[in-house]
């Protein structure tokens, strides 16, 4: 199911706005600010036992943003705040998936990456495969 979480995920998140991003697997140098994007999925697990095993798969999407450092912190904590906005509550049906935000996207701590202000916003998630 990682293709899908990944597909409704990225799809979820462009549909914000036009921030630019480094999406996990494409090579870029994007200018500051820009968020960074990461996918991981942790456990699998069988949710339906019969000859057509289905399965729960949960896991989280990793935003980290990246702002000048040297301008304040307002600029990353609305960023960050407008993403968790965005996510939570989140429900997607498609064939074969359906794809939840149970709990509010976490807001980490800022840390210094390089010259870089960083922000890192964790969005967990369950996805549920569904009968074909």
């Amino acid at each position: 199911m990682k293709p899908q979480i990944r597909r409704i995920l990225e799809s979820h998140l462009a549909k914000l706005d036009a921030f630019p991003t480094a999406w996990e697997g494409v090579k870029t140098e994007p200018k500051l600010p820009y968020q960074a994007v990461y996918l991981t999925v942790n456990t699998a697990k069988t949710s339906t036992i019969s000859d057509k095993p289905l399965a729960t798969e949960t896991g989280f999407l990793q935003l980290t943003l990246f702002f000048d450092n040297g301008q304040g912190t307002k600029a990353i904590e609305q960023r960050a705040s407008q993403l968790r906005q965005h996510f939570y509550g989140l429900s997607v049906v498609e064939p074969h998936i359906q794809l939840i935000i149970h709990h509010p996207p976490q807001i980490g701590g800022l840390f210094l990456s390089g010259n870089s202000l960083a922000l890192p916003i964790t969005i967990h998630f369950t996805a549920y495969e569904l009968e074909n």
